[in-house]
């Protein structure tokens, strides 16, 4: 079994466009999505699903968030004890990203922290897959970004050349932006949809 877990990209109100497919297996066999809205990297209910789904021997794809995404909560992550990164956020449904938690100081260290998660996570679960579906959408299909230039998705896909399902092997950013999602937030359409099935059938085989 294939464990697909992301934010809202990966919910119900979006998912709906492929509700006949996913019915009939004809998109994403054998896997289970789970999509959680606005959930930042650092929560810990998001976490605790990866490690559950891992420790049974499933494939697990996680379609990494927005850096930005619960941004408000800067301050109870800047107070974390030493060595701690998860934080229990408490809401999913809250707009995820206030303008207010912007700012540069605020963008890089929120792309720091995201980064020290995912090379834990990936220590922790050396066969996990990784999908950077946002970024890609901020950082490539668009060609600004306020983001650092080491956090850019080409930049990233270096990084994590071993667990990224690249999103360049199945796309250009031009037809990214025109033909695969349905607004500015990067949702997938029915298009998208399909792109992101050829994606997790490119793992070999589920750990099994």
């Amino acid at each position: 079994m294939i464990y697909v877990i992301g934010p809202s990209h990966l919910h119900h109100r979006f998912t709906k466009v492929i509700n006949n497919e996913l019915a009939t297996n004809r998109l994403f066999p054998q896997c289970r999505l789970r999509g959680m809205c606005g959930v930042p990297n650092w929560a810990m209910q998001l976490h605790s699903w990866i490690a559950e789904k891992y420790k049974k021997e499933n494939t697990v794809v996680w379609i990494v968030s927005d850096y930005r995404f619960h941004n408000y909560e800067y301050n109870e992550l800047i107070n974390l004890p030493a060595g701690q990164l998860l934080y229990d956020s408490p809401n999913y449904v809250r707009n995820p990203i206030d303008k207010d938690y912007m700012t540069p100081m605020h963008t890089e260290f929120l792309v720091n922290h995201t980064l020290k998660i995912i090379d834990t996570v990936i220590a922790k679960y050396p066969n996990i897959k990784l999908i950077f579906w946002c970024l890609y959408k901020r950082t490539k299909a668009n060609t600004t970004s306020s983001y650092p230039s080491y956090a850019w998705y080409d930049e990233i896909k270096k990084r994590y050349a071993n667990h990224i399902i690249d999103i360049d092997n199945y796309t250009t950013p031009e037809e990214f932006n025109t033909s695969l999602i349905c607004d500015e937030s990067a949702h997938p359409n029915r298009a998208g949809y399909l792109v992101l099935d050829k994606m997790i059938r490119s793992i070999n085989s589920p750990r099994v």
